[in-house]
Parts: C-alpha cells; sequence; structure tokens
C-alpha cells in the first residue's frame, strides 16, 4: 500500500456507502471522519482486529487529504494519543488509519442496523461524541 493512499475492503466501502446516504452526509469521507472519532473514542487497538495488511482491499482507494483535509496533524496526534506510545509514519497511514476506520464504519453501522431510522443514528452520534 502507497503511504499517501488507503483501499477499503469492499465491505466497509458496501458500508460507507449504505450509511452516506442514510446520514445524508455528502461525501464518503465525511462517514470515514465519523467513524474514525467512534473508534478512537474505543479502547484497543483496532490492527487486532481490523488488519491493513490482511483484510481484502477490493473497497475504493483515497487520497490520505480527502480523508484528514487540512486537519492531518491532528488526526495523527489523536492516533498517538490513543496508543499513548510513539508511532511511526508508516504507522499511520494507511495501516492505522485503516484500521480505525474500518472499526469507526462497523460500530456506526451495527447501530444504524440496531436502531434503524436517521434520527436514532443522529441522536446516537451525538451522545457519543
Amino acid at each position: 500500500m502507497n503511504g499517501s493512499r488507503l483501499t477499503t475492503s469492499l465491505e466497509v466501502e458496501t458500508k460507507i456507502i449504505e450509511l452516506q446516504k442514510v446520514l445524508k452526509l455528502s461525501t464518503k469521507a465525511a462517514v470515514m471522519r465519523i467513524a474514525f472519532g467512534l473508534s478512537i473514542n474505543e479502547t484497543g487497538d483496532p490492527r487486532f482486529i481490523y488488519s491493513e495488511k490482511v483484510d481484502d482491499h477490493s473497497g475504493s482507494t483515497y487520497q490520505r487529504a480527502t480523508i484528514t483535509g487540512d486537519h492531518d496533524e491532528l488526526y495523527k496526534a489523536l492516533i498517538i494519543q490513543h496508543l499513548d506510545k510513539p508511532v511511526e509514519e508508516k504507522e499511520i497511514f494507511p495501516e492505522l488509519f485503516y484500521s480505525h476506520i474500518s472499526r469507526g464504519v462497523n460500530i456506526l453501522y451495527n447501530e444504524y442496523k440496531l436502531v434503524g431510522n436517521y434520527e436514532k443514528i443522529v441522536d446516537y452520534l451525538f451522545k457519543r461524541m
């Protein structure tokens, strides 16, 4: 994987597309940012379950700047703080980003399937954030 691009698994990409429609968001990157926020609030390293090195990569490919925008340094700081140890740049993107986005998308998708509508999922997001 290139250090400036991230490719999702097909399963995660399908969920991102569905969540984008449900949440009425204009971009898939917005869904990924929400997912990242949900994952970073969880304990533990997401790479133990969602590994960029072993998962399939038949979803879509995103440029780093598409996901982080002007806030790349903030995302990096959040990842380092979450792990509470120094992290090399090559671990941060795409490896840790991939894992956090995958975990967060699954958290959000599972909650959406549980509550089943726009108002309840938005309420859930406000309570979690």
